[in-house]
């Protein structure tokens, strides 16, 4: 059976994403797919009241908790309620340029920063490349934690659930080189453990980024990979077909 996949940002190519270029986000029910992470607060707005308690889980190579511009940036933060197109497009004014403000390394820390006294429980797993996350209860874990301890950290006590996927996470750098640091076996372990965890109501929000660009080998390691992690999720997935648009 084919998944209908709704396309909040239109597939426009497999381009360069970088810091602030959006190719593409889609969303089936709870579950939001795309190639630049900063979409994902904009999406976790659309399911779940983050003014009310919630549980959090971010798994990413990543903190996305950049600091060095907060105040200027929470001067001029979209309305939470804007579509995504103003979410995406709110800009400011840095060193002369308009610039986006909402970035895939600072939207978790605006994040933290606006709603992080609702958070329950906050599980941070990253590759400690990044500033940390500005919360004082976050709970650090290793990749070799995650496969084993993920259908227990997702209880039902702490529901509603966001998880928070991106799949650099799966990737170290070896050499020139960047490679998988992680077995099938491993990838269809943490997917089984989301879907248990979706089936039983825990999860309110899915976000799960490719990040095709710099910490992954590219848009057709990350799109097999993304089709694999949603394929245990009983969800089929492909990008429509086309050449790179520059």
């Amino acid at each position: 059976m084919t998944t209908e996949w709704e396309w909040i940002v239109p597939f426009r190519g497999r381009n360069h994403s970088g810091p602030v270029q959006q190719n593409f986000l889609c969303r089936s029910s709870n579950v939001y797919v795309m190639d630049n992470h900063r979409a994902a607060l904009w999406c976790w707005l659309q399911k779940i009241n983050l003014k009310e308690p919630h549980s959090f889980i971010h798994i990413d190579r990543h903190p996305d908790a950049l600091l060095s511009r907060m105040d200027e940036w929470l001067e001029n933060l979209p309305s939470w309620s804007s579509g995504i197109d103003d979410y995406l497009g709110k800009t400011s004014q840095v060193d002369g340029f308009e610039c986006p403000v909402i970035r895939w390394d600072n939207y978790l820390s605006i994040y933290l920063h606006e709603f992080g006294k609702s958070i329950t429980t906050f599980h941070c797993l990253t590759h400690d490349d990044g500033d940390p996350p500005n919360f004082d209860r976050v709970m650090v874990g290793r990749p070799w934690d995650l496969p084993e301890n993920l259908p227990y950290w997702l209880s039902k006590r702490e529901a509603p659930w966001i998880v928070n996927i991106d799949l650099d996470y799966f990737y170290c750098q070896f050499g020139s080189d960047i490679r998988m640091m992680v077995s099938e076996d491993y990838v269809d372990a943490v997917a089984e453990a989301i879907k248990d965890a979706m089936d039983r109501g825990t999860i309110g929000v899915l976000t799960l980024c490719l990040t095709p660009d710099s910490f992954t080998p590219g848009w057709t390691a990350t799109e097999e990979l993304a089709t694999r992690i949603l394929k245990c999720m009983g969800l089929t997935f492909q990008l429509p077909e086309g050449e790179k648009i520059m």
